[in-house]
Protein backbone atom coordinates (compact mmCIF):
# COMPACT_ATOMS: atom_id res chain seq x y z
CA UNK A 1 0.00 0.00 0.00
CA UNK A 2 2.67 2.21 0.87
CA UNK A 3 4.76 1.98 -2.28
CA UNK A 4 1.66 2.56 -4.92
CA UNK A 5 0.60 5.88 -6.03
CA UNK A 6 -2.98 5.00 -5.00
CA UNK A 7 -5.01 6.84 -1.68
CA UNK A 8 -6.70 4.63 0.71
CA UNK A 9 -9.34 6.51 3.07
CA UNK A 10 -9.06 5.75 6.57
CA UNK A 11 -11.99 3.74 8.34
CA UNK A 12 -14.22 4.99 11.11
CA UNK A 13 -10.64 7.22 12.29
CA UNK A 14 -8.73 9.89 10.71
CA UNK A 15 -5.46 7.26 10.15
CA UNK A 16 -5.27 3.45 10.46
CA UNK A 17 -2.14 1.39 10.73
CA UNK A 18 -1.41 -1.09 8.06
CA UNK A 19 1.96 -3.58 7.53
CA UNK A 20 2.90 -3.90 4.07
CA UNK A 21 4.22 -7.47 3.47
CA UNK A 22 7.46 -8.71 1.51
CA UNK A 23 5.31 -10.65 -0.93
CA UNK A 24 3.41 -7.92 -1.74
CA UNK A 25 0.47 -8.24 0.42
CA UNK A 26 -0.44 -5.54 3.19
CA UNK A 27 -2.65 -5.82 6.66
CA UNK A 28 -4.08 -2.98 7.52
CA UNK A 29 -6.18 -2.09 10.69
CA UNK A 30 -9.31 -2.32 9.22
CA UNK A 31 -10.00 -5.10 5.81
CA UNK A 32 -10.16 -2.56 2.91
CA UNK A 33 -12.89 -4.71 1.67
CA UNK A 34 -14.71 -5.94 4.62
CA UNK A 35 -14.25 -3.15 7.12
CA UNK A 36 -14.02 -5.71 9.67
CA UNK A 37 -10.98 -4.89 12.47
CA UNK A 38 -7.78 -6.52 12.67
CA UNK A 39 -5.63 -7.17 15.19
CA UNK A 40 -2.43 -5.84 15.82
CA UNK A 41 -0.89 -8.65 17.05
CA UNK A 42 -1.54 -10.85 14.48
CA UNK A 43 0.91 -8.61 12.27
CA UNK A 44 3.31 -11.41 10.95
CA UNK A 45 6.39 -9.42 12.32
CA UNK A 46 9.15 -11.54 9.95
CA UNK A 47 7.44 -10.26 6.56
CA UNK A 48 6.80 -6.72 7.22
CA UNK A 49 8.87 -4.38 5.02
CA UNK A 50 6.91 -1.13 5.62
CA UNK A 51 4.88 -0.01 8.76
CA UNK A 52 3.07 2.79 9.27
CA UNK A 53 -0.34 5.05 8.77
CA UNK A 54 -1.96 6.22 6.27
CA UNK A 55 -5.96 8.45 5.77
CA UNK A 56 -6.62 12.19 4.91
CA UNK A 57 -4.25 11.82 1.35
CA UNK A 58 -1.32 10.92 3.48
CA UNK A 59 1.11 7.99 3.85
CA UNK A 60 3.53 7.62 6.74
CA UNK A 61 5.66 5.04 7.54
CA UNK A 62 8.80 3.67 8.48
CA UNK A 63 11.07 1.26 6.16
CA UNK A 64 11.78 -2.05 8.52
CA UNK A 65 15.03 -2.92 6.86
CA UNK A 66 16.79 0.46 7.71
CA UNK A 67 14.48 2.73 10.02
CA UNK A 68 13.96 5.62 7.54
CA UNK A 69 10.91 7.30 8.23
CA UNK A 70 8.50 8.34 4.96
CA UNK A 71 6.75 11.21 5.96
CA UNK A 72 4.12 12.12 3.20
CA UNK A 73 7.09 11.63 0.53
CA UNK A 74 9.71 13.09 2.70
CA UNK A 75 12.49 11.16 4.27
CA UNK A 76 13.60 11.42 7.13
CA UNK A 77 16.84 10.11 9.16
CA UNK A 78 18.15 10.38 12.38
CA UNK A 79 21.99 10.35 13.87
CA UNK A 80 23.46 10.60 17.06
CA UNK A 81 26.93 12.58 16.23
CA UNK A 82 29.15 12.23 19.95
CA UNK A 83 32.45 14.55 20.70
CA UNK A 84 34.36 12.36 18.64
CA UNK A 85 32.45 13.47 15.52
CA UNK A 86 31.93 9.55 15.74
CA UNK A 87 28.22 9.12 14.02
CA UNK A 88 25.78 6.65 15.15
CA UNK A 89 22.77 5.93 12.38
CA UNK A 90 20.02 5.50 15.23
CA UNK A 91 17.63 5.13 11.66
CA UNK A 92 19.50 4.13 8.68
CA UNK A 93 20.66 0.90 9.83
CA UNK A 94 20.01 -2.69 9.95
CA UNK A 95 18.88 -3.88 13.47
CA UNK A 96 15.60 -5.59 14.59
CA UNK A 97 12.65 -3.19 15.11
CA UNK A 98 9.51 -4.06 17.39
CA UNK A 99 6.71 -2.39 16.06
CA UNK A 100 4.93 0.67 18.30
CA UNK A 101 1.03 1.81 17.26
CA UNK A 102 -1.02 3.44 19.71
CA UNK A 103 -3.97 6.08 20.10
CA UNK A 104 -3.98 8.75 22.94
CA UNK A 105 -7.68 9.32 23.57
CA UNK A 106 -9.36 11.28 26.85
CA UNK A 107 -12.96 11.09 27.93
CA UNK A 108 -14.99 13.66 29.79
CA UNK A 109 -16.72 12.68 33.22
CA UNK A 110 -19.36 14.07 34.94
CA UNK A 111 -21.38 13.31 37.70
CA UNK A 112 -24.97 12.84 35.90
CA UNK A 113 -24.14 11.13 33.07
CA UNK A 114 -20.62 9.71 33.98
CA UNK A 115 -18.02 8.98 31.24
CA UNK A 116 -18.79 10.62 28.13
CA UNK A 117 -17.99 9.65 24.68
CA UNK A 118 -14.20 9.41 24.32
CA UNK A 119 -12.26 11.35 22.38
CA UNK A 120 -8.88 10.83 20.34
CA UNK A 121 -6.03 13.37 20.77
CA UNK A 122 -3.42 11.65 18.62
CA UNK A 123 -2.58 8.43 16.58
CA UNK A 124 1.10 7.54 16.63
CA UNK A 125 3.43 5.13 15.27
CA UNK A 126 6.83 3.67 15.10
CA UNK A 127 9.38 1.52 16.38
CA UNK A 128 12.08 0.28 18.83
CA UNK A 129 15.13 -1.20 18.60
CA UNK A 130 19.09 -1.84 20.00
CA UNK A 131 21.47 -0.35 17.83
CA UNK A 132 25.50 -1.25 18.76
CA UNK A 133 28.60 0.00 17.02
CA UNK A 134 31.94 -1.14 18.31
CA UNK A 135 31.62 -0.99 21.92
CA UNK A 136 28.65 1.76 22.37
CA UNK A 137 25.18 0.28 22.78
CA UNK A 138 21.68 2.23 21.99
CA UNK A 139 18.31 1.60 23.20
CA UNK A 140 16.42 3.83 20.69
CA UNK A 141 12.52 4.80 20.15
CA UNK A 142 10.96 6.52 17.74
CA UNK A 143 7.14 7.75 17.41
CA UNK A 144 5.70 10.12 15.61
CA UNK A 145 2.78 11.55 17.07
CA UNK A 146 -0.16 12.93 14.45
CA UNK A 147 -2.04 15.21 17.29
CA UNK A 148 -5.90 15.39 15.79
CA UNK A 149 -6.29 19.02 17.60
CA UNK A 150 -4.21 21.89 15.57
CA UNK A 151 -0.79 20.54 16.52
CA UNK A 152 1.67 19.87 14.62
CA UNK A 153 2.95 16.57 13.97
CA UNK A 154 6.03 15.65 15.97
CA UNK A 155 8.62 12.71 16.53
CA UNK A 156 8.94 11.40 20.28
CA UNK A 157 12.68 10.25 20.66
CA UNK A 158 14.07 8.23 23.39
CA UNK A 159 17.71 7.39 23.57
CA UNK A 160 19.44 5.70 26.36
CA UNK A 161 23.10 4.88 25.75
CA UNK A 162 25.79 1.88 27.70
CA UNK A 163 28.05 4.74 28.38
CA UNK A 164 28.05 8.47 29.09
CA UNK A 165 28.13 10.71 25.74
CA UNK A 166 28.49 14.84 24.76
CA UNK A 167 27.07 14.95 21.61
CA UNK A 168 24.20 16.51 19.21
CA UNK A 169 21.02 14.89 17.55
CA UNK A 170 20.72 15.34 14.06
CA UNK A 171 17.72 15.23 11.98
CA UNK A 172 17.85 15.07 8.37
CA UNK A 173 15.76 14.94 5.41
CA UNK A 174 16.67 13.16 2.99
CA UNK A 175 20.52 13.27 3.52
CA UNK A 176 20.47 16.95 4.32
CA UNK A 177 20.72 18.56 8.23
CA UNK A 178 17.51 20.21 9.01
CA UNK A 179 17.91 20.82 12.88
CA UNK A 180 21.09 19.72 15.72
CA UNK A 181 20.19 19.30 19.28
CA UNK A 182 23.04 19.55 21.99
CA UNK A 183 22.02 15.68 23.63
CA UNK A 184 24.71 14.93 26.32
CA UNK A 185 23.76 11.39 27.59
CA UNK A 186 24.47 9.70 31.00
CA UNK A 187 25.01 6.21 30.71
CA UNK A 188 22.10 3.79 31.31
CA UNK A 189 19.67 7.11 31.57
CA UNK A 190 17.21 7.76 29.50
CA UNK A 191 17.08 10.94 27.34
CA UNK A 192 14.19 12.53 25.36
CA UNK A 193 13.01 14.68 23.33
CA UNK A 194 10.08 15.67 21.09
CA UNK A 195 10.84 16.79 17.44
CA UNK A 196 8.25 19.41 15.58
CA UNK A 197 8.68 17.47 12.29
CA UNK A 198 9.98 20.44 9.57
Amino acid sequence: MFANARSNQAIGIPFNWNADYANGKNYAEYDLLTHKKNDFYLIQKNQVIRFGLFGQGMKLFFEMCDGSFNLNGRRIEIEYIDENSEVYHLTTNFEDKDLITYKEAYADYNNVQGIQKSNIKSINFGYKTTYKKDDTQFFFQSVVSLPLENESPFIELKLTSNKSMNGHLVFKSRGIEIERFYAPLEANRTGQINWTIK
